[in-house]
């Protein structure tokens, strides 16, 4: 035969034996070799709720065997699992999302699940990302107050996802910064002017504006590199023509009063 053995070992159970009886032996026989996702552990932990076992011997026997903490929380939380789509558990289960990543799905109407479905089966971004967009969305509707689902409905948004020709990672920044500026306007709009400001300075390349992101700081500061006099000249004279712009008034003023 193809596994080049004539005898396969098999147990043959008692079919009165219960069915926490039967989950207990599938996970014994899985300890040491399989690793459960965390769709996986919600799984077990409500059938073995559904097999009515009691609450205290799940959380001492059962939750370490599935590598969870004791806790009276997960144990409410996890079994949340089965109200997913089957497709959304799928997905969930193959790219092995953390729970922690996911439970936002547990306060989504069925709509706005369906739609992360169809929105993540394209996209498939890594595990940050997921946590990542997840927390924009839900924020974005949350503040707006939407379904999330109106969201990933959004005709940019849609735009971005389907746009095949171009490589994973440019689709995912291009949604990334879509979902940024919707999150974040303010922000999102500084940051713009902050650019156009250092484009318009028309600055030497070796000469670099620092200042800090998050805008909570007014310093700006100015790094010039050079190996001969006439690069620093040369930097100098674009510094002191920058100095009389309007460019440089707006750089100031982003910071100082934004």
């Amino acid at each position: 035969s193809l596994l080049e053995k004539n005898e396969i070992p098999a147990r043959i159970l008692d079919s009165a034996m219960s069915d926490e009886s039967m989950l207990m032996l599938n996970l014994s026989e899985n300890q040491g070799h399989h690793h459960y996702s965390d769709i996986e552990k919600g799984l077990i932990l409500s059938k073995l709720s559904e097999a009515m076992v009691p609450g205290s011997r799940i959380l001492e026997k059962y939750m370490p065997m599935l590598s969870l903490e004791r806790s009276k929380k997960l144990l409410d939380d996890y079994p949340n699992v089965r109200q997913l789509t089957p497709g959304l558990k799928t997905l969930l289960h193959e790219m092995n999302v953390p729970f922690r990543t996911f439970s936002v799905f547990f306060s989504w109407d069925t709509e706005s699940a369906k739609a992360a479905e169809s929105f993540f089966s394209v996209l498939r971004p890594g595990v940050n990302k997921w946590r990542d967009l997840l927390e924009w969305i839900d924020e974005i509707a949350t503040r707006d107050e939407m379904a999330p689902s109106k969201v990933f409905k959004l005709p940019e948004l849609q735009s971005a996802l389907n746009q095949n020709g171009l490589p994973s990672n440019e689709r995912y920044d291009q949604i990334r910064q879509i979902l940024y500026s919707k999150r974040y306007p303010i922000l999102n709009d500084m940051k713009l002017r902050l650019a156009r400001a250092l484009d318009d300075l028309k600055l030497d390349d070796k000469t670099k504006v620092h200042v800090q992101d998050s805008f909570e700081s007014d310093e700006i500061r100015i790094e010039m590199k050079f190996r001969t006099r006439e690069e620093f000249v040369s930097q100098v004279e674009k510094l002191v023509r920058a100095s009389d712009s309007e460019a440089l008034d707006e750089l100031i003023r982003i910071f100082k009063n934004p």
